[in-house]
């Protein structure tokens, strides 16, 4: 009986085999980190919310007591100096939103090219796998067509004896 052939390109398919497993822990990574990003931006976004919104109420209230005429001179200094250090604050804040925006277009990016990494490198593997499939089934034929061969031998020789 004629043994089975071995596969010529089974390095080459191992080899392949390994780089999607690694594309695949590099798509891993990608995700995480846009996932990440994704956070730190809406952590950003909330933190300027908020801050926003406590400028606004201590707006309205400094309006209601100067209206009531609670406030003097050196107070509306001191509005003034505080309305400088909220907006300084605000603007801060909104560069980090920027910042966090852009860190995570960059992280979606990464992904994008670690998804197509991976595509690339599994249709990669896919041909070689598609060839062994080929080649075991070639081999299969030629076994079933050596068996055959062999059975008819065998036939023919319990007829003749």
């Amino acid at each position: 009986m004629p043994r089975n052939p071995k596969y010529p390109l089974e390095p080459l398919r191992e080899h392949r085999d390994r780089h999607v497993d690694a594309a695949t822990v590099q798509l891993g990574d990608a995700v995480r980190a846009r996932e990440a990003a994704d956070e730190a931006r809406r952590r950003a976004e909330d933190e300027r919310r908020a801050a926003e919104a406590r400028a606004a109420r201590l707006r309205e209230e400094e309006a209601a007591r100067l209206a009531s005429g609670e406030l003097c001179v050196a107070d509306l200094a001191r509005a003034e100096a505080w309305e400088h250090a909220a907006g300084a604050e605000l603007d801060a804040l909104g560069h980090a939103v920027a910042r966090a925006t852009n860190t995570l277009a960059a992280a979606h990016d990464a992904e994008a090219q670690a998804r197509a990494a991976l595509a690339q490198k599994k249709a990669d593997l896919d041909v070689v796998v598609k060839d062994q499939a080929r080649f075991d089934a070639g081999a299969r034929k030629v076994r079933e067509a050596a068996e055959e061969e062999a059975a008819e031998e065998a036939f023919a020789a319990r007829r003749k004896g």
